[in-house]
């Protein structure tokens, strides 16, 4: 089975540089035989995709808190009846039970200790919360300070803006070079599927 798919991969990894080997060569004889035409259509599909004005809309930050402590009552209820409940249910529902009903791909002591290690996470969680919830319901004006200090905002859009400048200097070299440019894609296309071809 592990032969069988792994030649499946090869001969769709070879076909795949084949494709592309090919078009790399229609696009280098273009370049020899018709720069003008062949850089216009580059144009066209040569669209500039920013990174940043994509996330945009999701480095917008939503702003919760007042809400939150508007209502801090309630927020605290809920925390704490959640975390109550879940706590409940840990202590009164046999997860283990389960075990047999769950794929057998994985063997009985490993979904022992996969159960076992997510009640402990979720013990340790809903603690945390319950604490949490007592204190929003009590004092919310403690949770303040804690935020402050846990409350960072990280924006990605910082680090993709130096991945959005556009590098052209290849674009400019084959515009201003485009037969030569031509000729080298064509002769190392024909290179490649020199070697390709008899393996495929």
């Amino acid at each position: 089975m592990n032969t069988m798919l792994s030649e499946i991969l090869f001969d769709a990894s070879l076909l795949f540089l084949i494709i592309g080997t090919f078009i790399a060569l229609v696009l280098g004889l273009g370049l020899i035989f018709a720069p003008a035409i062949t850089l216009k259509f580059n144009d066209k599909i040569n669209t500039r995709i920013s990174l940043r004005e994509k996330t945009k809309a999701i480095e917008t930050a939503i702003k919760s808190e007042p809400l939150f402590y508007k209502h801090s009552k309630i927020s605290g209820a809920i925390l704490v009846i959640g975390s109550i409940f879940v706590l409940y249910t840990l202590e009164t529902f046999n997860a283990y039970s389960l075990i047999p009903h769950l794929p057998k791909s994985i063997s009985a002591p490993a979904w022992d200790w996969i159960i076992q290690s997510a009640e402990i996470f979720l013990f340790i969680s809903c603690v945390f919360i319950l604490i949490f919830g007592l204190i929003v319901f009590i004092r919310p004006s403690m949770v303040k300070n804690f935020e402050q200090v846990a409350n960072h905002w990280i924006s990605t859009r910082k680090g993709f803006s130096k991945m959005s400048t556009d590098i052209d200097i290849t674009n400019k070299l084959v515009t201003t070079y485009p037969r030569a440019f031509g000729a080298f894609i064509t002769i190392f296309s024909l290179i490649v599927l020199f070697f390709l071809l008899p393996g495929f």
